[in-house]
């Protein structure tokens, strides 16, 4: 059967459901943030720790893994590179000798931060088809939705 030109097409409840839609999305985004970050040998998994770190300064490792959403055993694996990259560094906590706090080092600060304008760029780009009316909705929906952080 064919359908008529100025016929609205049917949407398939399987490619309109929140989790199919939610991550298209994510892929897309994911394709920018991707090229933002091409050539400074990250990975996007570990920009969620370089963030984390970021916003909230030095952390257990355990802290860290429970604000970044990263399962402890690739967070060793990510954070391993990451000191090894320079990015970071792990220092006795102070408060609990048997912890160790990761913090960005200097370096580490200095190139998140250059990397951050074109991560900006790449959310920028995803979000363009929306207004920022959206975008602030779009934010505190997704907040509500992913829970405490």
């Amino acid at each position: 059967m064919v359908q008529a030109q100025n016929d609205k097409p049917s949407r398939s409840p399987s490619l309109t459901s929140i989790g199919f839609l939610l991550h298209r999305a994510q892929s897309r985004l994911r394709e920018g943030v991707v090229a933002a970050i091409e050539g400074s040998g990250l990975h996007p998994g570990q920009l969620a720790i370089l963030g984390v770190l970021s916003d909230k300064g030095p952390l257990s490792q355990r802290a860290l893994a429970e604000a970044s959403q990263i399962e402890k055993s690739s967070l060793v694996l990510f954070l391993d590179t990451l000191e090894r990259d320079g990015w970071l560094y792990r220092d006795d906590d102070p408060e609990d000798r048997r912890a160790h706090l990761v913090k960005l080092t200097p370096k580490g600060k200095t190139k998140f931060s250059v990397l951050g304008l074109r991560l900006q760029k790449a959310q920028d780009a995803f979000l363009a088809p929306i207004s920022k009316a959206e975008h602030a909705q779009l934010i505190e929906l997704l907040l509500r939705l992913g829970g405490p952080t």
